[in-house]
């Protein structure tokens, strides 16, 4: 079978005739998530894929993809991602690699992450980042698993897309929890949190739940939030720096979501005495996806931790997406296996291991297709 790499050309919508590289692209991670996972819930949709790849002044993004010959020479069977932050993190880079299952061990991997690497190359970065999504994790150390740095956490070595960044010569760095929380979660239980957790909490706090918009007023302390997230997320092995957020990046989110035709639920706490917001949760929903929804940020500013206020906010926000989404059938969240308090707060909550993410590491200059051949 012949085949050839290409640059994806840009589109503004999924019904472009030029959104052909995109919607492969979306095809192909729907195909190696079912294959790899067992489903493809969270896999960017083509209107993700279009609407990323025009967003500019936070990050800018390649796509190339592997191109069967089929006749009409848009068959994709392959596709590389490189993702660059332009206002943090300017060594680094990230990149994904995936192949369609029936397609792998012909070197088009090896053709893929090469164009990337060169492309990180042009960019400037001398680091790279990967992810590996895994179906489940191993219940103990033994043959053939691998077990985080830190200690927590193991992945099978075996997995097709570890054994292919192992053999590209990147590291791991730590594992990544995909917990799944089926819903709906029962009234009386929520009830039962939210009461233990106010009681716990105190007065000095104000809860505020928004559906698709936050209030202009708040974007800069929302900001505050999101820094504050990136500044706490273990992330023990990976040369990232903490993230810069203010009320135009905030704005900028939610313009993006809105394109992305995904609604969500935000539940945040003000501190009544000083008016600020001192902690926030957030559930996305798309549109298009009515089956489930994924939890994004929790996170609790360090002078207000030890009041329950991370589980006040989301068991708050988690009854207001029932009401707004009563179909939803499942929720996913992520949590690194070396954030055990957040972990600790979700498998209370009823979110149960559903597989995960290995996340690796390597200097773009000793990575390379001579490592792979």
């Amino acid at each position: 079978m012949a085949w050839e790499l290409r640059e994806a050309p840009r589109a503004t919508s999924p019904d472009d005739a030029a959104a052909w590289a995109y919607r492969g692209c979306a095809e192909v991670e729907r195909q190696v998530a079912l294959a790899d996972l067992g489903d493809a819930d969270g896999v960017p949709s083509a209107l993700d894929v279009v609407v990323t790849m025009n967003e500019i002044g936070y990050q800018r993004r390649r796509r190339v993809v592997a191109v069967a010959d089929d006749g009409d020479g848009r068959h994709v069977v392959g596709s590389g991602l490189l993702v660059v932050d332009l206002r943090d993190n300017p060594d680094s880079a990230f990149v994904q690699v995936a192949v369609l299952p029936a397609y792998r061990r012909r070197g088009i991997g090896t053709a893929l992450l090469a164009w990337l690497v060169a492309a990180a190359r042009d960019e400037g970065r001398a680091v790279l980042q990967a992810e590996v999504d895994v179906a489940d994790e191993p219940g103990s150390d033994g043959p053939g698993v691998l077990t985080a740095p830190t200690g927590n956490g193991r992945v099978r070595s075996d997995v097709p897309g570890v054994r292919f960044a192992l053999a590209a010569g990147f590291e791991l760095a730590l594992l990544a929890r995909r917990s799944c929380l089926r819903l709906p979660v029962d009234d009386a239980v929520l009830d039962r949190w939210e009461a233990d957790a106010r009681v716990v909490a105190g007065d000095d706090y104000r809860l505020h739940t928004w559906r698709d918009d936050l209030p202009r007023r708040w974007h800069a302390g929302y900001a505050d939030l999101e820094h504050q997230l990136t500044v706490d997320e273990p992330n023990p092995g990976l040369d990232l720096e903490p993230e810069r957020w203010d009320a135009e990046r905030v704005r900028v989110m939610l313009a993006r979501l809105l394109r992305q035709r995904k609604g969500f639920v935000v539940t945040a706490a003000e501190h009544a005495p000083s008016g600020r917001l001192v902690a926030a949760t957030w559930l996305e929903h798309g549109m298009d996806a009515p089956a489930f929804s994924e939890q994004d940020t929790t996170v609790v500013m360090p002078d207000h931790r030890g009041r329950r206020l991370g589980l006040l906010v989301k068991v708050v926000n988690l009854r207001a997406h029932q009401a707004v989404w009563p179909g939803a059938e499942r929720l996913w969240t992520w949590n690194n296996e070396d954030n055990p308090h957040m972990l600790a707060i979700n498998v209370a909550m009823g979110f149960r291991p559903a597989g995960g993410a290995a996340l690796f590491q390597a200097r773009t200059a000793d990575v390379g297709p001579a490592r792979l051949a």
